[in-house]
């Protein structure tokens, strides 16, 4: 199982196992809409009105554009973003990078952050494949 270590401001993998691991609130769904608006549903009820106003846009934007792309990005987003929420500890540490990098006047910090919030993107993503 992979983990993220504190090490001040950065974060680093490890496959090393930890007592403090705390299992995801749910398994990774399918990567099917229906699906994903069902694990939202469970991990924060109040982000569906977004997630339900991001399907309308995307399926506005192929039906003009003829296009399954809009469908596809739509998917891929919602399906990270359960990766990473599944785990209340880590989406409490991506909030608090993203925070970061938009209000942060020291330009290292913001990198930092930025750097940080790439490895939780990966972190996430390998735990959500594995499931």
């Amino acid at each position: 199982m992979l983990k993220l270590e504190a090490e001040g401001a950065q974060i680093r993998m490890s496959t090393q196992p930890t007592g403090e691991h705390r299992p995801p609130l749910l398994a990774m769904p399918d990567k099917h809409p229906a699906a994903l608006r069902v694990a939202v549903s469970k991990i924060k009820p109040g982000v569906l009105k977004h997630f339900d106003e991001h399907w309308e846009s995307a399926m506005t934007k192929a039906r003009e554009e003829y296009s399954l792309l809009p469908g596809r990005a739509f998917t891929e987003h919602w399906w990270m973003w359960v990766a990473i929420y599944r785990n209340p500890a880590l989406a409490e540490r991506f909030e608090e990078c993203e925070r970061i990098v938009a209000e942060a006047e020291d330009s290292a910090e913001r990198r930092d952050a930025a750097a940080e919030l790439s490895r939780i993107l990966a972190l996430a993503a390998a735990e959500a494949e594995g499931s």
